[in-house]
């Protein structure tokens, strides 16, 4: 086992069961919990959204400040930190470069369950309002290739396009960072979770003492009875 205190983020494609995994994984004995924290969680998500749309000097002082609070928590825990905080997807070449014993968990869903939960989820759909949508913005899939269109799409194929475009940086980031970067798909962990739980356990270096909790299995396949086909159709071609 690897006695060197790490920071832990778990992060993923949103919507895609980064908080029960976050919990899981935090109830470890030497693990310090930080499950969306209002002081980094707040500060992660606004780089994250605005970091494409900002003055470049803003986005340096808030990252700057980001910094400065993560350093303090992780200088003063006894244990592993663990930072739960979805959209540090956006951050992670930041975070490697500024924390030098930082591992990355990244959680995702299919398409079509992910998109679902999206459009259930009201602060998910604030989004849209809330950012604009002529202008590249990762964190909402739009780019060089759909930013004259964006604003005409479905709601559906929105949140398939901001899917899309989480899910390639997952995969971006395993690719540039294998050492550092774990990839779970959902859908396993509830089904297989002690599996899982054991990947996670080596992929960290600590020991498998993880505390399982109750799953509703049923819940994977809801999305079937909630998209439309006319839905499922102009999800999957969006993003082909």
């Amino acid at each position: 086992m690897d006695n060197q205190k790490k920071i832990i983020f778990i992060s993923g494609t949103g919507r895609s069961g980064t908080h029960l995994v976050g919990r899981s994984i935090s109830s470890h004995p030497e693990i310090t919990a930080r499950i969306e924290e209002s002081d980094t969680f707040a500060l992660i998500t606004r780089i994250a959204t605005t970091q494409d749309i900002d003055l470049v000097l803003k986005t340096y002082l808030l990252k700057i400040l980001l910094k400065l609070r993560l350093t303090k928590i992780f200088n003063n825990a006894s244990n592993h930190v663990l930072e739960k905080s979805h959209p540090s997807l956006w951050l992670v070449d930041f975070l490697v470069k500024t924390f030098s014993a930082s591992k990355f968990i990244f959680v995702y869903r299919d398409l079509e369950p992910t998109v679902n939960s999206m459009l259930e989820h009201q602060g998910v759909m604030t989004w849209y309002n809330r950012l604009p949508q002529n202008r590249k913005n990762r964190f909402l899939g739009v780019n060089k290739s759909n930013v004259d269109e964006f604003e005409k799409y479905s709601i559906e194929e929105k949140c398939a396009l901001r899917w899309k475009s989480h899910y390639d940086e997952i995969f971006r980031l395993k690719k540039k960072y294998p050492q550092k970067v774990l990839v779970l798909k959902y859908d396993h962990f509830l089904t297989n979770p002690n599996q899982i739980l054991k990947e996670v356990s080596d992929f960290l270096k600590i020991s498998n003492s993880f505390t399982i909790e109750t799953f509703k299995i049923e819940s994977l396949d809801k999305w079937k009875n909630k998209l439309s086909p006319n839905q499922l159709d102009r999800i999957r071609k969006i993003v082909k």
